[in-house]
């Protein structure tokens, strides 16, 4: 299969970079608590795994900056929230919101949720890597390993304080920005782990709203393998969000008249 894809699929191979935490500061573009995510989005991507783990059906490595790119393109050109919402450094993730609650954040600081493709290719790095932090498990990089809790849907749903407590006994989230390696090259943390994040759908899907990233139990989850499952009103003690926004126009652009 894969020596068909490679004649036959345009191939990406990024020259290697070094990757590590970064952050190139605010962009004149975009507000100082968001960052500039600017790439072309390539609708499916595929990679070669090199370490396949039968016991939880996972990958955990991709041969390094190998990647067939197909299907159409977006050039995505966005101002994206550092963190998990409420974008505050150190601050806990929201969860326990629905679709439209993240929508009503969001617009109540006149920005927007963040479209599956503009969060793909913010996780992505420009190189199409599979992870946030490269090309294999890290299991340290982010908050992504912790062990998976049994929950009580039941409390959970209740609502008030019974869902409080169940939220705070199931809690395994760190503070926004508490892993140095798990930040993007724009500057954008912790897309990998720590809460599972809503997005507005990019792809045709059954419903509006997807969920990207895995939560810290998951440490095989990418920067693709968008969690469709849920509808617009599922909420979920490990399920946030973050905003973006359309950023101003580029120098040259403003000038013209």
């Amino acid at each position: 299969m894969w020596t068909e894809a490679l004649l036959l699929l345009p191939l990406v191979a990024a020259a290697p970079s070094a990757v590590g935490p970064s952050d190139p500061g605010p962009s004149p573009r975009c507000p100082d608590d968001m960052r500039l995510v600017a790439g072309t989005h390539y609708d499916e991507v595929e990679h070669l795994c090199v370490d396949w783990r039968k016991s939880v059906g996972r990958c955990f490595a991709y041969y390094e900056h190998l990647t067939v790119a197909n299907g159409p393109t977006t050039q995505i050109d966005v101002c994206m929230d550092r963190f998990e919402a409420p974008n505050e450094a150190g601050a806990r993730p929201l969860v326990m919101r629905s679709l439209a609650d993240a929508e009503a954040f969001c617009r109540a600081r006149q920005k927007r949720l963040c479209s599956e493709a503009e969060w793909e290719t913010a996780c992505e790095s420009g190189d199409e890597r599979p992870w946030q932090y490269g090309w294999k498990v890290d299991r340290r990089a982010c908050n992504s390993d912790k062990p998976w809790r049994e929950f009580d849907a039941r409390a959970l749903m209740a609502g008030g304080e019974t869902a409080r407590r169940e939220v705070e006994r199931l809690w395994q989230g760190s503070p926004s920005g508490a892993y140095p390696g798990c930040v993007t090259k724009d500057g954008v943390h912790d897309l990998m782990g720590n809460v599972e994040e809503w997005v507005t759908s990019s792809r045709p899907r059954k419903h509006a709203g997807a969920l990207m990233g895995g939560f810290w139990a998951k440490p095989w989850t990418g920067c693709r393998g968008t969690n469709d499952a849920h509808a617009p009103n599922f909420v979920f003690y490990e399920v946030g969000f973050r905003c973006c926004k359309e950023p101003a126009p580029a120098a040259t652009e403003a000038r013209q008249p």
